[in-house]
């Protein structure tokens, strides 16, 4: 399958032949294959895994993932090839979601994904 992965600022990953990608579903950790069913997502914080002879991961804040014709797109306001990940972007992410946390005009969403986005942090950092 072609997989594409987007942010508003450029196409940070581009490829064809990918047998398998598992993302950060809102609703769990979700694998699309080769002619997976259609679907329309959105991802919460977490670690895209590129399944091809050498697996390539990226951690995103969120997003979302459209799967049709066998072409994945994964649209991402911040993603981050993980290889590349230093801990000064890491501890900027964790304090951006801090700040959401103790900010009284919060909603429930922000709280959501800022919790989720500090515990995939510190996952990130301890493997």
């Amino acid at each position: 399958m072609q997989v594409d992965i987007v942010t508003p600022e450029k196409v940070l990953f581009s490829e064809k032949d990918i047998s398998m990608v598992t993302i950060p579903g809102i609703e769990g950790q979700m694998g699309i294959l080769d002619n997976h069913l259609p679907v329309v997502t959105f991802l919460k914080p977490g670690v895209i895994n590129i399944e091809k002879s050498e697996n390539k991961y990226f951690f995103t804040t969120g997003g979302v993932v459209d799967f049709k014709n066998n072409s994945l797109s994964i649209l991402c306001q911040e993603v981050f090839d993980v290889k590349d990940f230093s801990d000064k972007q890491i501890n900027n992410l964790k304090e951006r979601a801090n700040k959401k946390l103790e900010d009284t005009n919060s909603t429930d969403h922000d709280i959501f994904i800022s919790n989720a986005l500090i515990d995939e942090l510190n996952l990130l950092k301890t493997k």
